[in-house]
């Protein structure tokens, strides 16, 4: 059976956040297996080095994914998609028997791009620039309201 992953890359520092993303992956859970697996993110120093940091964190990432995993990246280039389309796309990752969804919320410098060319979609959040705590809590609360809306549950629009 498959499951979902959350992938973030770094901690979670605030407390409403995690609450927020607990809540929502608690409520995807009596659909499907689901979880949040944090990566430790890379410490950029004082001069970054962003091609390295991408580079050291897509290695971490890499080790948490399985070759059967259906790798989906939160991305800002990727194609817009309503929420209802979300649903259907969700659905069909899901039938085509990964052992799990993962989606992938990178660190402070984005996703490396060997993840975003493993991933099988790419998935904006938003137009608008969102701090990754709320973006993770964006993803969460999305990814409930197309599991909620396969299983036909009512949800608040």
């Amino acid at each position: 059976m498959s499951r979902i992953r959350f992938l973030f890359v770094g901690k979670n520092e605030d407390a409403e956040y995690a609450r927020g993303i607990a809540r929502y992956v608690e409520r995807t859970a009596r659909f499907v297996k689901a979880e949040v697996v944090i990566v430790r993110e890379e410490k950029p120093g004082s001069k970054p080095d962003v091609p390295r940091v991408l580079a050291a964190e897509a290695v971490r990432v890499g080790k948490e994914l399985d070759p059967r995993d259906l790798l989906v990246s939160c991305d800002e280039h990727g194609p817009e998609r309503t929420s209802a389309e979300l649903a259907k796309d969700l659905r069909r990752w899901l039938d085509a028997s990964p052992r799990s969804v993962s989606f992938l919320v990178g660190g402070a410098f984005g996703i490396d791009p060997s993840l975003l060319r493993k991933s099988r979609a790419i998935l904006p959040l938003s137009r608008l620039t969102l701090p990754h705590q709320l973006a993770r809590l964006v993803l969460c609360e999305q990814v409930y309201r197309a599991m909620a809306t396969l299983h036909g549950v009512a949800y608040a629009k």
